[in-house]
């Protein structure tokens, strides 16, 4: 039996169709195993090899791995290799251990042929994250299970790799019944998701932490998200141009990371590797963010942009640039997804503007955010500690702005973050502090006008509206921008429009004053 795709697979490499071993490759790229294996044991490569297929694993495509797995019966082992980013290996053990919990919480999937059905979402738990797929394949569904033998921990030089395949042994007669067990083929359904009209180049949020934005995100893109194929074959929801402001990126704990299925340890990881100048195991075939910040161009830009920092003067030169239009540009394979970051230094706090040309919302972007945590206080350390610092201030980190010229979801991964969208909008709406400014709403009885003072949040007044109604007051609040807030928006539509009855009935205005507002018995209208 020869190897065949039930679902279609990115980043797979057949060695031998007829083979029984299948390398997992995780986060690293599987070339650069293969390269070193092709080094180290060429007979590998050669006809009845008993490697069948090198292919990498990021997370979210462990359901498509499992259906080609169990359509595969002839591969009888699975050997995880690689660098983790996101649990992903791990998962792949517990699956096969029987980890996996039914959660109760049921969704309507589209299948291929347009079917509709809902079905329960299973979590994959240990660990300190899950993994959330349909019901629809279960430690159980496999009658001859592939044993998975994780040697990621070494996963250093591929030569490693090939002393394990000095002591592999075909399982033998359990190899002849997979062989002649009848293929599975397990359907792969997506999530159905309405798409609804909007801006797609026009989305922003601000919120106070990395957390707090991210099921905002999630949410745009799941509701506002429009459906695109991309030449690689993905299909996903897409926005463009999305701009997220975090004003304190800082402000997480591990126990938040853990509620948000965000291992601790992954985050810690990825935040050294940002930070590494070298490739981290990789340098023969790919580059890495802390390469290309820290020794790709020849330099350290991280460290110019500490030297500039630390002086006291009005700088806006601090743009690191990631993309190498040599290598990148023209058909580049797998260029930067972080493509510049913008340091600006105003009172002490410096402020990191993080440009990505495409982004995946639902796995990649917390992740990317908290790296970027760690790059500006890293940055404000080195700066506060060069010996010529002549800044006043100690640097500390400030606001963090990443923008997102395409940001996706794939519609898989929404198994995975529902749940956190669901809980977003179980919250009730609360108003924000606008940063325009505030308003305070009377009447003026002889003028019959309605007046909004309008106040900065230090108090200061800074501008008088007046009109007769409601609609009059609302268009130069809209020519002005006085309003940046949408919760704030309708607060002030209600206030003004309480206002209106008020003086055309005669009745005192009380702003935010609760309860309905009545004619009082007898009282004649103004």
């Amino acid at each position: 039996m020869n190897i065949e795709f039930a679902i279609p697979a990115k980043n797979v490499k057949v060695i031998n169709p007829s083979g029984t071993v299948a390398i997992c490759t995780l986060w690293t790229p599987p070339e650069f195993v293969e390269a070193g294996l092709r080094e180290a044991a060429p007979h590998l490569f050669q006809d009845k090899s008993p490697l069948a297929v090198i292919g990498g694993l990021y997370g979210g495509g462990l359901k498509i791995m499992l259906r080609n797995l169990i359509h595969n019966p002839q591969i009888d082992t699975v050997v995880i290799y690689g660098k983790d980013h996101s649990g992903a290996g791990r998962h792949l053990e517990l699956f096969f251990m029987g980890q996996v919990e039914r959660t109760g919480q049921r969704q309507i999937y589209i299948f291929d042929d347009g079917r509709r059905e809902e079905l329960e979402k299973v979590a994959i738990v240990g660990g300190e994250s899950k993994y959330y797929m349909d019901e629809l394949i279960l430690p159980g569904s496999f009658q001859h299970p592939p044993r998975v033998v994780d040697l990621s921990p070494d996963a250093k030089d591929p030569a490693d790799l090939a002393l394990w395949f000095e002591t592999y042994r075909s399982p033998g007669q359990a190899l002849t019944k997979r062989v002649l067990t009848k293929r599975v083929l397990i359907p792969l359904p997506l999530p159905e998701v309405d798409s609804f009209p909007s801006d797609r180049e026009a989305h922003l949020i601000a919120a106070d932490s990395i957390f707090e934005a991210w099921p905002k995100l999630l949410f745009k893109l799941s509701r506002f998200g429009v459906p695109v194929e991309f030449r690689s074959g993905k299909r996903r929801n897409e926005l463009l141009n999305m701009k997220v402001v975090i004003r304190d990126p800082g402000a997480y704990s591990h126990s938040e990371l853990k509620r948000f299925n965000i291992s601790p340890k992954e985050v810690q990881e990825y935040q050294d590797e940002l930070l590494a100048p070298g490739c981290a195991g990789d340098s023969r075939n790919k580059y890495t963010y802390g390469q290309r910040l820290g020794s790709h161009f020849g330099m350290d830009l991280l460290k110019a942009v500490a030297d500039d920092l630390c002086l006291d003067k009005d700088s806006r030169h601090n743009l690191a640039v990631l993309w190498d239009n040599r290598l990148d540009l023209a058909g580049g394979e797998d260029p930067p997804c972080l493509t510049t970051l913008f340091f600006r230094k105003i009172e002490g706090r410096v402020n990191l503007t993080a440009t990505f040309r495409s982004h995946n919302g639902a796995r990649a972007w917390p992740r990317n955010c908290l790296g970027l945590s760690a790059v500006m206080k890293a940055v404000c350390d080195k700066a506060n500690d060069r010996p010529g610092k002549t800044d006043p201030f100690c640097l500390r980190p400030g606001s963090l702005t990443v923008f997102s010229q395409s940001i996706s979801i794939d519609l898989g991964d929404l198994e995975g973050v529902a749940g956190f969208i669901a809980e977003y909008l179980k919250k009730p709406a609360r108003m924000i502090l606008d940063p325009n400014g505030y308003f305070k709403i009377t009447i003026d009885l002889s003028a019959r006008e309605i007046v909004a003072y309008h106040f900065s949040q230090e108090n200061e007044l800074l501008e008088e509206y007046r009109g007769r109604s409601p609609s009059a007051i609302a268009g130069r609040l809209y020519k002005h921008e006085a309003v940046s807030d949408m919760s704030h928006a309708l607060y002030l539509g209600s206030q003004l429009e309480r206002a209106w009855f008020c003086l055309e009935n005669g009745v005192e205005y009380t702003q935010d004053k609760i309860g309905p507002l009545k004619l009082l018995k007898g009282k004649k209208p103004v």
